[in-house]
């Protein structure tokens, strides 16, 4: 493979862990554990599923929301995937390995998929979409792809992506989500409205018939999808149903067989109504995602960092944990307990005190700020509280509430100074976490120059876990000292699913409100 001295040895070492990642099946942990076996599977079944994500299309390349994930994953298969313990598994890609002193990443693709309107899944088709998602116009690609250089088809299942030098290492995580879907060249090439009508042109487990933005997408079940053990519904009806209390309700009319929840109010009820006999079962898993304040530090009066500081003193986490009743776990670190660029020990810098935060509103001259949420979310009461919090030391906060479809994208695009929200979500590989967050989509790094160095060198593909995460560690801990991110609680969050639905404890992407539905089935 072309890997010299050191730089082999740490080569082989990633190559070993890839190949840890690539010995699963394909179809990781596909049946599930609840339910499965336990009946025979009715393939007619057409699943409702409720859930409160935002879609506007079905074009991965132009998604402005990870809330459209869950819509996707079920029409675009990916060249790689996660399964429920968020570990990378084979997709589209068999296995993956960085070369050549990491600066090749060589993909080997599975022989045996097709896309829905006929065309061959190969190399080619690997090629044409990433360079349509590092060129095309209104991608939202462009920062998950911006380290390959160039796309070489080997032949028709070997792909190799030429790196960045240096960088990359994120990649084979990235292809879990938008970046690693793949779409028809043919469809492309024959202008199909892959947006809303994309028709035969994915190779998932199902094919969307219908769309209405921000409703519904209709699902029929592709009968030559290439893994048998997935895509075992007739169809599935996802709705959008923003009110938490409408989904519970459909739950307990029959109208919905499928549905996450996630506020104390909710959970609360899901654990009276969910009984034996009720003809409801529930799991409840701890999100990764964070209730946290995303701020704009070059924006308004939260450019000062004294007002950044006393905004991070000002907000106790136990008062928005309160509010979940215990169900939102505090916590001061920006990436989970099983991450391995966690900081060991840490002390956050700026612990609730009201004297502190007053001080620093005294010190910058007072401060008025403007908080954005997304209105009837669970995003909607802890902003409320920061309200009060920010009042009680003297900021001149107002509350700005905007639709859920509105507030990520506005965010990012730079519309908002603060927002409160429950996104942050950390990735499968911290580059990823960087990349998303701090110096691409979301900008919050106000002065690069403070991450940007350690970034670059964190993100070799030559480097070993080992030697990347305190690396991270110091990039996490300047995101928290500069205050462009307070991080508050961890919520919990409740999928609750008719008796006979299989598979609904094993969804991967649920610990961050993502929803991957391949995998489930009903019973007849």
């Amino acid at each position: 493979m072309g890997v010299k001295n050191k730089t082999r040895r740490r080569v082989v070492a990633l190559i070993a862990i890839g190949a840890l990642a690539v010995a699963g099946c394909s179809s990781p942990e596909s049946s599930g554990t609840n339910g499965a076996g336990q009946g025979e599977i009715d393939t007619s079944a057409v699943l409702k599923f409720a859930s409160a994500g935002p879609l506007r299309d079905l074009d991965p390349a132009a998604q402005t929301s990870y809330g459209a994930w869950g819509y996707l994953f079920l029409v675009w298969d990916r060249l790689t995937m996660l399964d429920k313990d968020d570990k990378i598994v084979p997709g589209l890609a068999k296995e993956w390995n960085f070369v050549e002193d990491g600066s090749v990443l060589e993909l080997k693709l599975r022989d045996d998929v097709k896309f829905h309107d006929g065309t061959a899944f190969d190399a080619e088709a690997v090629k044409v979409n990433i360079e349509r998602g590092k060129t095309l116009a209104t991608s939202t690609l462009k920062g998950d792809l911006a380290d390959i250089e160039s796309v070489e088809v080997v032949d028709k299942t070997t792909v190799r992506l030429k790196l960045v030098k240096g960088k990359g290492v994120q990649l084979p995580a990235s292809f879990t989500g938008t970046a690693g879907m793949m779409v028809s060249p043919k469809a492309i090439t024959d202008g199909v409205d892959i947006k809303n009508k994309p028709g035969n042109a994915g190779s998932g487990p199902y094919i969307a018939t219908e769309l209405v933005p921000q409703e519904k997408l209709v699902l029929k079940r592709a009968d030559s999808y290439w893994d048998p053990n997935v895509g075992r519904l007739g169809g599935i009806e996802l709705q959008r149903v923003p009110d938490a209390a409408a989904r519970l309700n459909g739950l307990q009319s029959g109208q919905v067989d499928l549905a996450p929840l996630s506020s104390a109010g909710e959970i609360a009820t899901v654990e009276k109504i969910v009984t034996t006999g009720s003809g409801l079962q529930q799991h409840q898993v701890k999100f990764k995602n964070l209730v946290g304040v995303y701020m704009r530090a070059n924006k308004g009066a939260v450019a000062k960092p004294e007002v950044r500081q006393a905004i991070a003193h000002a907000v106790d986490p136990a008062a928005i944990s309160a509010l979940f009743s215990g169900y939102c776990t505090p916590t001061r670190q920006l990436v989970g307990e099983t991450d391995p660029s966690r900081i060991p020990n840490y002390t956050y810098p700026y612990e609730f005190s009201v004297d502190k935060a007053k001080a620093l509103v005294q010190q910058a001259g007072g401060a008025k700020v403007s908080i954005t949420f997304a209105a009837g979310t669970n995003a909607e009461q802890p902003a409320n509280v920061v309200q009060a919090s920010l009042k009680a030391v003297g900021i001149d906060a107002t509350l700005n509430p905007v639709p859920n479809t509105e507030n990520e994208p506005r965010f990012i695009a730079g519309d908002f100074e603060m927002m409160v929200a429950t996104s942050w979500s950390p990735k499968a590989d911290p580059a990823a976490t960087v990349n998303t967050y701090l110096l691409n989509t979301y900008k919050l790094a106000a002065d690069p120059s403070l991450v940007a160095a350690k970034a670059a060198e964190a993100g070799n593909p030559a480097l070993s876990m080992d030697k990347r995460a305190p690396l991270y560690q110091d990039i996490w801990k300047t995101t928290l000292e500069q205050a462009w991110y307070v991080p508050l609680c961890n919520q919990t969050n409740a999928t609750v699913a008719k008796e006979n639905v299989v598979g609904f404890d094993n969804i991967p992407m649920s610990n961050i409100g993502i929803w991957d539905l391949r995998n489930i089935a009903v019973k007849k």
